[in-house]
């Protein structure tokens, strides 16, 4: 049974350069990954799990550790790019539950009794003593949008966006501009710190009150924070959303009001979540890339998990795209 592993010494590159060149990933050298790819074909690499769990003593099975309800879309997009590129390596993927018994509550446990070779931290209260103990366990992982020290992760630009966001709406002449963040955590420190230092390259004053700590996928929240917004004494007239679900909550209740988006105010979501390119006006946002970072995290994973001698933990930030879309008004400058 060819292995990664043995494509890999073939070819002189690292295992993470092969499962790369298997998946497409455009990063590598055109002419190294077409030798890769052909190497691979004339060695007679198939990704069997059944034969590899028969060779290797391994269950072929990564963990997914997901807290959160399964009713995110940016998340339900990412579970499904991780679903494809787990089974294009021959992988299944498994939900971690807490356990029970023995093992309840206790995360790394039940995935070491489920014998599962790696896992993908996605969503989790990452302060917690069980997530910390399983991500820094022996069992292979990476993070997303976290860093642990001596841990794989894999996170969008979330510092550079908000960079890239600020200066769009400047661009756009806006100079009252206000941001409502997500729940505090890693994401929404990087977030916030990329609006500050914007801000400040711009010379964009941010008036108090202008920064309001909300909640990520709370739509009634997100309008009434506008809402309070909106009737300070300088108002914005661009409001930097949590997230697109979010963000098109609240236009919408916005709407329902009679307030006129972007007439009266200007909003730009986070995500890139396909509903908010289908309704009217089409949502000024900024795409993550879920299916690049899936296509990260599994490289990460899958060379920790078949050449562990070789791995070093790394940490990888992917760059999204801004979505230009409608609600964002243009002002004279």
């Amino acid at each position: 049974m060819v292995r990664l592993k043995d494509i890999a010494e073939v070819c002189g590159v690292s295992v993470a350069t092969v499962s790369r060149a298997l998946n497409g990933l455009t990063n590598e050298n055109k002419e190294r990954t077409a030798f890769i790819c052909q190497t691979a074909k004339e060695m007679g690499y198939y990704p069997n799990a059944a034969a590899r769990t028969l060779k290797t003593s391994r269950s072929n099975n990564i963990g997914i550790l997901y807290e959160d309800r399964m009713n995110h879309e940016y998340f339900s997009s990412l579970l499904d790019e991780l679903r494809l590129e787990a089974d294009a390596l021959g992988y299944d993927l498994t939900l971690i539950g807490r356990g029970s018994g023995e093992d309840n509550g206790n995360y790394y446990e039940h995935a070491r009794r489920r014998n599962l070779d790696g896992v993908i931290v996605i969503q989790a209260d990452f302060d917690s003593a069980n997530v910390i103990r399983l991500a820094t366990s022996s069992i292979p992982s990476v993070i997303i949008d976290h860093m642990y020290e001596g841990c794989d992760c894999v996170g969008s630009d979330n510092r550079a966006s908000m960079e890239r966001i600020v200066r769009y709406a400047y661009d756009h002449g806006h100079r009252q501009i206000a941001f409502i963040q997500g729940q505090l955590g890693a994401v929404s420190r990087e977030r916030l710190a990329g609006f500050y230092k914007i801000c400040a390259e711009l010379g964009i004053r941010v008036p108090e009150g202008f920064v309001r700590e909300g909640k990520f996928h709370d739509p009634e929240g997100c309008a009434a924070l506008i809402r309070e917004l909106l009737q300070e004494a300088e108002k914005p007239t661009c409001v930097l959303c949590p997230d697109d679900y979010s963000c098109l909550g609240a236009m919408w209740e916005l709407k329902t009001e009679g307030m006129d988006i972007p007439g009266e105010l200007s909003l730009i979501g986070y995500d890139g979540i396909r509903m908010g390119q289908m309704i009217e006006p089409k949502l000024t946002t900024y795409r993550q890339s879920a299916e690049r970072i899936a296509r990260e995290v599994m490289a990460l994973l899958v060379e920790a998990i078949e050449a562990p001698e070789e791995h070093q933990p790394r940490q990888i930030t992917v760059e999204g795209s801004l979505l230009e879309g409608e609600t964002l008004k243009e002002l004279s400058r």
